[in-house]
Parts: structure tokens; C-alpha cells; sequence
């Protein structure tokens, strides 16, 4: 139905003179439509010539209804709440599409969805930000570099929903080592104490220092013959080497503190889009989100509907300040537990410690002197180092 007024007719009296009433019409150019040849219809701003046409060539016409959307809108313009409401409801719905309502993140095996949620808000992006006004691609490079471990971080807008794409960086294969010819080399550097000779030919003397990659048996061994022997070298050389690690404690830092107040919230899942079932009111406290999808099985199949709840358990942040002495304190034992996993793996022969205060962070660096293998396989490539 179109909105222009309509007029509908049919002829009562004079059909026989019916060719010369049309012949009339057509001369004035009237555009007479559906017409049956008793009924038919004009647009009604026309309908009066029609009519004085139709008086002077003895036909009466007979108005038989109106149809459009100007009548329509017509017969309900004393109710202009109903045409308010309607109005208000489509531009409310079209006005809420400029809110954020959802956020769908994919968790990597390197980032939770929890940190992604936390990043976004601490740059201005959450449940109730005004889209227009939001930065999405400065938001999604801060991210990438904020959150670790990610080659890759886009924000995309789908309506009122954002949907975060990541990807975990790559990590390099490791070099596989310990077949075919080779030396062995330092891995650090040190003060040799002990060299057991299994294979090879040892190239340094206990007391010596060597430096991180130096040669310590050689796979390349002269014979009798003075000819030149490869062979894949083994052995044990133990060194006094130096451990050295920074621990850091801040003086200030912020603790959450869970206030028990716990919210729910939920959304309508279609097809893998999500629809809140609720207002996209900003709160005020800040909270952690949990997610549960609840869609129905049909067998072995799950339906592509459900309904998805989320529980936000909010907490307050709070500023937490220790002395000097009791960072130190803390960091001590931070240190002591970490030398109880250096002995498991080595004998330590005695440690130093060194303690300082920078921009409100107390440091502690510990340097452990520690016997161990440093015995390194390196390859020779072509029966040459």
C-alpha cells in the first residue's frame, strides 16, 4: 500500500454513453487505472474533473472507497500518541545500535578473555560505551601490545556487538641437537673445576676461564697417522659459574578486595549472534565477568539458539603501602625460594645481595656463584667447526 489517497468508482447510470465519457477521459488525459468497465479507480486529487467529465457526458459515477497511506495516517491523526510511540520505540531501537552491548571474545592459550575484558575497559571500552565516539583502532593497538604473547588483535564492530580477533605469536622451534658429529661447547661462561672426558679430545685445563660458546672437548681428533678423525664428542665439564636474578616488590601497589555483590545478566544466542536481554546501563563499580551458554541438543546435534548468562562479581580497589623493611623481606624470601630450585638443579657455593630503592619499587639482585655442567653439544657441519 502506497502512501498517495486513492479514490475508487463505479459507474451507476449512463453506460450508453460510456465511449464517449472515456474518449473525454483520455482527451484530458486522466489515468483512469483498473478500470473494469463499470469500476475502476484515480488518484483522488483528480477524481473531481473525472467526475464534472462524467456529469457533462450523462454517466453518474458512484464513490465507492478511498485507500492509501495519507487516509490511514488521516484517521489516526487525533491519536498522536499511538504515532508518538511508534516513533519513539524505532528511534530508540535505531539509537541504541550506537551502544556497546556485548563483547565476544575467543580466548588464545595465551590470553583469557578476563584480560582482554580488563584491557579494553582500562582504554574506555566496556558494556555502554557510545560506539561513535570510541577510537576502536587505537584501542586495538594498545591491546596488542598490552596483552601478552600476540601476533595479531583487531577489534570488529557488528552492530551494537564487538567481536576481538587474536592470535598467539609463533614461538621458534627449538634447534635439535645431540646427533651425528660435533664439539662440545661452553653454554656460559665460567671457571672450570672438573672435566670428564668421555669421547673427544679435551681442549681446556681445570682452573681456566672460559667464555660462553668456547671449545671445551673437540669432535676432530689427529691419529697416529696424522690423519683427521671426527667423532661426536661427550663429556661432563663442571664450572663455577654466576646466577644473577632482579626481584622487585613496589612500596605501593592496588589489591581487589570482592565485595560479594554479584550481578546476572542475559543474552539470547541466534545463530552465533548475541542479543542482551537487558539495558546497556554502564555500572559505576568495576567487576569480573563469567560466562554459561545453555543451548538445547537434539541428538548429536546442538540447536542454534540458547540463552547465555553472565555473572559479574564486583570489588573494590584499594591502595596497599609496606615499608622498606617489609618489601625487602618479602623479596628475601621471594629469593630464598627461588635458590631452593637452583639447588635441585646445581650445587650452590655461596650468594650476594643488593638492595635499592628506585621510583617507589624496592629491588633486590642476588647474584648465586654455582657449580654445574656447562657442557654444550654444538654440530660440525661437513667435517669442519
Amino acid at each position: 500500500m502506497g502512501f498517495a489517497p486513492i479514490v475508487t468508482f463505479c459507474i451507476r447510470k449512463g453506460e450508453e454513453n460510456l465511449p464517449d465519457f472515456l474518449t473525454a477521459v483520455r482527451r484530458e488525459g486522466l489515468p483512469l487505472r483498473r478500470f473494469t468497465g463499470r469500476c475502476g479507480e484515480i488518484p483522488a486529487r483528480l477524481y473531481p474533473r473525472l467526475a464534472r467529465l462524467a456529469k457533462e457526458r450523462g454517466v453518474l459515477l458512484r464513490h465507492t472507497g478511498k485507500r492509501g497511506g495519507y487516509y490511514l495516517f488521516a484517521r489516526y491523526r487525533r491519536r498522536l500518541g499511538i504515532l508518538a510511540g511508534v516513533t519513539m520505540f524505532f528511534s530508540g531501537l535505531l539509537f541504541s545500535q550506537s551502544f556497546l552491548w556485548a563483547i565476544d571474545v575467543e580466548p588464545t592459550a595465551m590470553v583469557s578473555e578476563q584480560q582482554v575484558l580488563d584491557v579494553l575497559k582500562s582504554h574506555g571500552v566496556r558494556i555502554g560505551t557510545f560506539l561513535p565516539a570510541a577510537d576502536l583502532t587505537r584501542v586495538a593497538f594498545y591491546a596488542r601490545t598490552e596483552l601478552p604473547g600476540l601476533a595479531f588483535f583487531a577489534l570488529n564492530r557488528v552492530g551494537s556487538r564487538l567481536e576481538v580477533e587474536m592470535a598467539d605469536a609463533v614461538q621458534p622451534p627449538v634447534p635439535q641437537e645431540g646427533s651425528g658429529l660435533c664439539n662440545i661447547v661452553a653454554s656460559k661462561p665460567g671457571i672450570v673445576r672438573t672435566v670428564e672426558d668421555y669421547a673427544g679430545e679435551q681442549a681446556v685445563r681445570v682452573g681456566e676461564s672460559v667464555a660462553e660458546g668456547q671449545l671445551l672437548i673437540s669432535g676432530i681428533i689427529e691419529n697416529r697417522d696424522g690423519n683427521m678423525l671426527y667423532v661426536h664428542a661427550d663429556g661432563k665439564v663442571m664450572a663455577e659459574t654466576l646466577e644473577t636474578r632482579t626481584f622487585t616488590f613496589p612500596l605501593t601497589r592496588t589489591e581487589r578486595e570482592y565485595t560479594g555483590e554479584v550481578k546476572t545478566r542475559w543474552r539470547a544466542d541466534l545463530f552465533g549472534r548475541k542479543w542482551p536481554l537487558f539495558l546497556a546501563i554502564p555500572e559505576e563499580e568495576p567487576y569480573e565477568s563469567s560466562f554459561t551458554l545453555s543451548a538445547p541438543d537434539l541428538g548429536p546435534f546442538r540447536l542454534p539458539f540458547g540463552v547465555e548468562k553472565e555473572e559479574m562479581r564486583f570489588y573494590r580497589e584499594t591502595q596497599v603501602t609496606v615499608t622498606e623493611e617489609e618489601a625487602l623481606a618479602l623479596l628475601q624470601e621471594t629469593a630464598a625460594a627461588y635458590e631452593e630450585e637452583l639447588a635441585e638443579r646445581m650445587e650452590v657455593l655461596g650468594k650476594e645481595e643488593e638492595a635499592a630503592l628506585n621510583d617507589g619499587v624496592m629491588e633486590l639482585r642476588v647474584r648465586w656463584t654455582v657449580l654445574e655442567d656447562i657442557a654444550k653439544e654444538q654440530p660440525i657441519l661437513d667435517g669442519r667447526e
